[in-house]
């Protein structure tokens, strides 16, 4: 029987299968306490940067309260270690696992000694698949976050947050404001830009509804988009702005060797414009 590979091809084939984003709208440490405890698990293990201790503080008190935490170890995500390195990594979110180590996966584990990893290596030279992750690891179960098993309660938990707002919004954009979040949450300014843009555009295309401006940019048909919308004038503006600087900015789209001169306040008032934009254009709509 043929494994499955669980890499950026299969997760989006399987997005497309099923209609879904491309990302989980709720990778991001306050909205996913699998998501944060994975992130902070491999920074205990200094594979990546450690969250300090006041952020850990805060997000620890903010689980703490949500009543998603899981009451067992074999619940809980958790790393194993074998002979002083780390064997194990089970109940991981699968955008992390991705992250760090190229594939979809709730559960990864690494050989137990040289004779079986000699013998997975044979067999996935004899196999000859692509990506085969087996040169590598013993074990992996692969992981779409429709099927992670903590999915279903946190998507209630965030929608109760928002007050279901992301049932009124394209999904697309909802996946992209989480992408947007991610980068406030990795201190890239020029990441948040570039996200912004992208959730005006999706949402703008969501708006005026035409097959006729589907593949175009947002540049080519923003005088349609603002006499479409019901925003007031001076954010109609904003909404051009945010997507024209997006042109300009390396980093945030386009190809360029100079240094953006963007800043973290900047992003974060980019985000929350954004965010504000797109909460009005939907709810109106929904009116």
């Amino acid at each position: 029987m043929p494994i499955t590979i669980p890499d950026s091809y299969w997760y989006r084939s399987r997005s497309s299968e099923v209609d879904a984003p491309f990302l989980c709208p709720y990778a991001n440490v306050h909205k996913c306490p699998r998501y944060y405890t994975s992130i902070y698990m491999l920074g205990e293990i200094r594979m990546i940067t450690s969250i300090n201790d006041d952020k850990k503080e805060d997000l620890d008190a903010f689980w703490a309260d949500s009543g998603l935490l899981p009451v067992i170890e074999e619940d809980d995500t958790g790393i194993s270690h074998y002979d002083g390195d780390s064997s194990s990594f089970s109940n991981f979110c699968p955008e992390v696992s991705f992250t760090y180590f190229h594939y979809y996966a709730s559960y990864l584990v690494k050989y137990a000694d040289y004779i079986d990893k000699d013998s997975g290596h044979r067999i996935a030279a004899r196999e000859n698949i692509h990506n085969d992750w087996r040169y590598e690891w013993m074990r992996v179960s692969a992981c779409h976050f429709l099927d992670c098993s903590v999915y279903s309660q946190v998507h209630d938990f965030n929608s109760k947050d928002i007050g279901k707002f992301d049932k009124l919004a394209h999904s697309n954009v909802v996946a992209l404001i989480g992408r947007m979040e991610q980068c406030l949450e990795n201190n890239d300014p020029s990441g948040v830009l570039h996200a912004a843009a992208n959730i005006l555009e999706t949402t703008a295309k969501d708006i005026i509804n035409s097959d006729s401006i589907e593949n175009q940019t947002l540049g080519s048909f923003i005088d349609k988009y603002k006499k479409e919308s019901t925003l007031p004038e001076q954010i109609k503006d904003v909404v051009g702005n945010i997507y024209n600087l997006r042109n300009k900015m390396p980093l945030s789209g386009h190809g360029s060797t100079n240094v953006p001169n963007m800043n973290m306040h900047d992003a974060i008032v980019i985000a929350a414009a954004t965010k504000f934009i797109v909460e009005i254009e939907y709810r109106t709509k929904k009116i």
